[in-house]
């Protein structure tokens, strides 16, 4: 977001809040997408969700508390460090 408010702070907050409107509807999206190679490097099950056609949002679904966590938040082009999912 910081590179992006170099050139404009309004596309920077635009660009926010198209980014929380995304994580808020996770928990609305039926049938959520599984990351099987992260699932496989972590051992746990890791969904993934596209954002913008870029950025990858990585989460896990407490099924016990119905409750969302969010893992990870990166450009699609780069590789996850160890991990990451």
């Amino acid at each position: 977001m910081l590179y992006i408010a170099q050139d404009s702070i309004d596309n920077a907050l635009a660009w926010e809040d198209r980014l929380r409107a995304a994580v808020n509807a996770i928990g609305r999206i039926p049938g959520q997408t599984i990351d099987e190679d992260a699932s496989s490097r972590l051992g746990e099950t890791i969904h993934k969700s596209v954002f913008e056609g870029t950025y990858l949002i990585h989460y896990r679904i407490n099924a016990a508390t119905d409750a969302i966590e969010v893992l990870n938040f990166r450009h699609g082009g780069r590789l996850p460090r160890r991990g990451e999912p």
